[in-house]
Formats: C-alpha cells, sequence, structure tokens
C-alpha cells in the first residue's frame, strides 16, 4: 500500500468488546458436528457403544469453548461436560452410562431443602436428585447401555445439565448453611462491566415502577399494556444483562408462569410480576455481582424455530401497538415492541439473519448501554433523531455476513421511518417480518 492509499484510506471501525449477550443456543452446529452425530447412530445401531458414545462427544464439544472432554481407556470413557457453573461428570463402560452433577454442599440441614428436591424429582424425567458423598447435593443419571442411544443421552443429559446449573445459585439464595461447589470454571466478569449493568438494571427498575405508579395508563382498565411493560423489561434483562442465579431464576419462572398459568387472571399475573420487579429494585450491589460471570454451557434452552415463527408473533402484537401508539400511550407502544423482540430471543432459536437484526434492535434502542459498555455505536444524531446512514449500513453488514451460509437474503429497508423513534420500532419489526429467505 503507497503512502496516498495510506493517508486516503478510510479507518475501520473499531472493535466491539467480547461480550456474551443471551443464553446459550446449540442448535445451529457445523456440518462435521452433524456427521459426527450420524456416526453415533451407525455406531450404536451396530452395537459398538463405546465408538457411538466417542461422536457422541464430538457432536457436543463447542471447539471455541471447550466446554467437553473426554478420554477413553481401558474398555471405559470418562468424560466431563460444562454447563453453566455447574460440570458434570461420568463415566461409560460396556454396561453403564453414568453422569453426575454436583450442587451444592450442605453444612446445616434442612428437612425443608430435602422435602423440595425430593419433590423436584417427580418433574424429572431421566435424573434424580440424591444425596453424595460429604453431604453434596447431586443430580444423577444411570441407564445400561443397550438402553442408552445417543437420542436419549442427549436428552437426559440436557436435563441434567440445565437443571443442576439452575439450581445452584437459587438453593444457596433460599436457604443458610449451603456451600458452593465445583465453581472455579467460571470466569469473574470486571468490575467497570458488572457497575454498568447494575445501573442499567436499576434505571430500568425504577423507570418501570415509576411508569406503573403515575403514567396516565389505567392498569385495572388496560392490564394488557402493564403486561407489556413488565415482559419487556424482564426480558431485556435476561438478554442484555444475562444475570445468573436467582434473578435468572425470576425471569424464567415470571416467563412460565405467565405464559402456562390459565386459573389467574392477568390483573393477577401483573401483580405477582410486579412483586417480584419491586425486589430485584431492592437487590444490593454485592448480591447482584455475585450473579454476574461468564460460563461455557453445551446445552440450550431456547426452541428451534424458522422465521415463519417470528413473523407470527409480530403480526400477533401489531394490532395492540397500532391503538396505544394513535391514542399516544407512547411508551406502552414501544414496549410492544421491545416485548417481541424479548419474547423472541428468549424463547426461540431463530435463524441467524433475523435474531442478528433483533440483536440491531437492541443495540439502537438501548444505545446509551451499549456505548458505556465499550461499544462503538452512535445511531442518534441527537438525543431524538436517529442517524438513518448508520441504521441502514449496519442492516446491510448484517446480510453480507449471512451470505455465504442464506443466499441472497431480502430485506426491504425502504420502509423504515426515522422520525419518530416509536414508529422507527414498529417499521423495524416489520421490515424483519417481511425478511425473504431464499427457501422461501
Amino acid at each position: 500500500m503507497n503512502i496516498f492509499s495510506k493517508l486516503f484510506k478510510q479507518d475501520s471501525k473499531p472493535s466491539d468488546p467480547e461480550m456474551q449477550f443471551g443464553r446459550f443456543t446449540d442448535t445451529y452446529k457445523s456440518d462435521e458436528k452433524y456427521k459426527s452425530w450420524d456416526k453415533a447412530i451407525d455406531n450404536f445401531d451396530n452395537e459398538k457403544y463405546l465408538a457411538a458414545y466417542t461422536h457422541f462427544f464430538d457432536f457436543l464439544s463447542n471447539d471455541a469453548a471447550s466446554n467437553v472432554n473426554y478420554k477413553q481407556s481401558n474398555g471405559k470413557i470418562s468424560f466431563s461436560i460444562y454447563q453453566g457453573s455447574k460440570i458434570i461428570e461420568g463415566e461409560v463402560n460396556y454396561q453403564f452410562f453414568r453422569a453426575e452433577a454436583k450442587i451444592v454442599y450442605i453444612t446445616k440441614c434442612h428437612l425443608g431443602l430435602l422435602r423440595l428436591l425430593l419433590e423436584n424429582n417427580f418433574d424429572l424425567k431421566y435424573s434424580r436428585y440424591a444425596l453424595g458423598d460429604n453431604d453434596c447435593i447431586c443430580l444423577k443419571f444411570d441407564t445400561f447401555v443397550e438402553d442408552g442411544s445417543p437420542h436419549k443421552i442427549y436428552q437426559a443429559l440436557k436435563e441434567l445439565a440445565t437443571e443442576a446449573d439452575r439450581k445452584d445459585d437459587v438453593l444457596m439464595y433460599e436457604y443458610e448453611g449451603l456451600a458452593p461447589v465445583n465453581y472455579h470454571h467460571t470466569r469473574q466478569v470486571a468490575d467497570a462491566e458488572i457497575k454498568i449493568k447494575y445501573k442499567y438494571l436499576m434505571q430500568s427498575v425504577n423507570s418501570v415502577i415509576k411508569e406503573i405508579d403515575f403514567g396516565k395508563l389505567n392498569p385495572v382498565i388496560y392490564p394488557g399494556g402493564i403486561s407489556y411493560l413488565l415482559l419487556d423489561l424482564m426480558y431485556r434483562i435476561d438478554f442484555l444483562i444475562k444475570p445468573e442465579g436467582n434473578i435468572m431464576e425470576k425471569v424464567k419462572d415470571i416467563h412460565e408462569q405467565y405464559f402456562n398459568d390459565n386459573l389467574h387472571s392477568v390483573h393477577d399475573k401483573n401483580k405477582a410480576i410486579l412483586k417480584d420487579i419491586r425486589s430485584i429494585e431492592k437487590i444490593s450491589y454485592e448480591d447482584f455481582a455475585n450473579q454476574i460471570y461468564e460460563v461455557s454451557s453445551t446445552f440450550g434452552a431456547a426452541m428451534p424455530e424458522g422465521h415463519q415463527r417470528l413473523v407470527e408473533i409480530i403480526d400477533a402484537q401489531m394490532t395492540d401497538y397500532d391503538w396505544y401508539y394513535e391514542n399516544r400511550y407512547f411508551v406502552y407502544a414501544k414496549a410492544i415492541c421491545g416485548y417481541v423482540v424479548g419474547f423472541s430471543l428468549y424463547s426461540f432459536a431463530l435463524p441467524e439473519p433475523s435474531k442478528a437484526l433483533l440483536i440491531l434492535y437492541y443495540k439502537i434502542t438501548e444505545g446509551d448501554y451499549f456505548k458505556n459498555l465499550g461499544f462503538n455505536l452512535n445511531f442518534f444524531k441527537s438525543e431524538k433523531i436517529l442517524n438513518k446512514t448508520l441504521i441502514v449500513n449496519d442492516i446491510k453488514q448484517v446480510i453480507r455476513e449471512n451470505k455465504v451460509k442464506f443466499g441472497d437474503i431480502n430485506v426491504d429497508i425502504s420502509h423504515l421511518e426515522f422520525d419518530d423513534i416509536h414508529l422507527f420500532c414498529r417499521s423495524y419489526l416489520m421490515m424483519v417480518r417481511n425478511i425473504m429467505y431464499p427457501e422461501y
């Protein structure tokens, strides 16, 4: 490159910090991983069980994360699998497949705790709670290898791993006399990042509580609007802050209770959610910091879905958006869009272009938070004026980055509205809704 090229070459965009948002998903794997799965099935069908399991562990492994380790010797395989704050350890021989996750040590016995775990066993399909060595609460799974097909082992390990990962912090939060076990593999987060996330949490929670307590929307007449506001907040907390432990469990419980509870009214559900949010408002910085750490995972919780599922979610909410916007309840109109984005990212493993554009939505609407974390973002020319050029460029960048895998994706940006942030949110979701993938 000559001197003139260097002088007139545009500087590339500074790199953003390496930071994880949202929960891990194992839905999209490379072709090599699926070949390992096919080999695991073939070897199992031919009763070559140890060979089948080596290919199975290759399928589970994430080359970038070192989440699975195994060693075969003397007719057996020893393995360890990382899932969040827990390590699943086990052994396979020609007769049995065994796996165990140590959760917490008991230093003070609670009959209520033991009863809770016994009751939880009835909710588990493959694994079971047990009391191990040194009074350690464990989750265990075992089966004869003849019955341990790769499909069964995958589902069993996923249940064991995700249940164990959820339980340790929650139990220590609720019961005294419990001590952590197998936690040294978690990665600490810088204090500066934790402080930014804590500030964002408090500001977000306070803003929603203030709107509900003093806003002009009547929560008795319009409980649906309150629900949008509350759920949007909870999904943003989960995706953007990514807390572990008790806050993560609160989000999970709220999500399940709101959509699976058919016995209580929307009013009652809102009251229950608001109670949980007020408890989050009172969390100390120290308690919050203990729930912020980085982990490696093997199993994801979100269900794989195609783009059409996202289309259905957007279509179902836009009529509500129109009513709230036309009646000048702008905060709630924007919350409806945020709910669509958050619910979709929380519930489903979407195609990568669709997911990337939903994350970009957060980067635009929560730009101050991302900038505080060190991201080079400037999607607003001023407090209320959106930067059309930068937004369009980032949308096109998403399309370019996914072209090799997904082909020529058609994203129509011509109907985006930049003069009003609330109308922009709606138009952006409609743009995402109308993505045309080549196979469609």
